[in-house]
């Protein structure tokens, strides 16, 4: 099972979780990742989010690692960077069909320098540490929220367009390009060493998995009001545009 498939008070129980976690950090991270989609979007994301993802300056990960260390995370390193974890321990009542499931299910959060690779070529993406705008992300079931740093909307669809084709990726993709400015992003994508590469590796398989009403992106673009036939448009557009240089 994937997050989406859990019933409704698990999901909320492990995204606060998950948020409670990130409220310790806030300040010293620029998040990206599924929560900076929701950041940006709100409540009207349409998908959950189990990891944390984000970039910082060097001379802070330490101060992050100790944060992180200090909640009782235990910490391994990862492709790009270092991720921490721990078992998730549930709230809410789980069915007996899934307890095992859950029973091995981890928050996790992984943190690097701006500059994130992609796992099977040279080919990165470079966040700016400067360039970043205030949101708030609303707890389920608590009250309050959470004060986090991002990067600009087209900053997080360019890489997330060049991102290895997932369902979260996709349909983050999908949301995110409803409220950016689509020039702009294919100039950012352009700018970032050869992402236009891993962009155009990528767009065929997103307008694939699109358009298979079996998969998981159908179902959720349908829930979430997206105009398929508009989104493989600008799918299109932004492929030609890198095409032609």
């Amino acid at each position: 099972m994937n997050l989406e498939e859990y019933p409704e008070p698990i999901k909320k129980d492990i995204e606060d979780q998950s948020l409670s976690i990130l409220e310790h950090i806030a300040d010293d991270i620029i998040v990206i990742g599924g929560w900076a989609v929701r950041a940006l979007i709100g409540d009207k994301h349409g998908r959950y989010t189990l990891d944390i993802d984000g970039v910082t300056k060097q001379t802070t990960m330490k101060k992050v690692e100790s944060i992180l260390e200090s909640l009782g995370m235990r910490e391994r390193k990862s492709e790009w960077g270092v991720q921490f974890y721990q078992q998730y321990e549930a709230n809410v009542k789980i069915p007996k069909e899934i307890q095992k499931e859950i029973d091995d299910l981890e928050l996790r959060i992984e943190i690097s320098g701006p500059r994130i690779k992609e796992s099977q070529t040279a080919h990165y993406f470079e966040f700016s540490l400067t360039e970043v705008i205030g949101r708030e992300i609303q707890y389920h079931e608590k009250k309050g929220k959470v004060k986090v740093n991002v990067p600009p909307v087209e900053h997080m669809t360019a890489v997330k367009l060049g991102l290895p084709v997932d369902y979260k990726n996709n349909f983050d993709s999908q949301v995110l390009l409803k409220i950016c400015n689509i020039e702009k992003v294919i100039e950012i994508i352009k700018s970032n060493d050869d992402w236009s590469e891993m962009v155009l590796r990528r767009i065929p398989k997103l307008i694939g998995r699109l358009r298979d009403k079996e998969r998981l992106e159908y179902l959720l673009a349908i829930n979430n009001d997206i105009n398929i036939k508009e989104h493989i448009k600008t799918m299109r557009h932004i492929e030609n545009k890198l095409k032609t240089g």
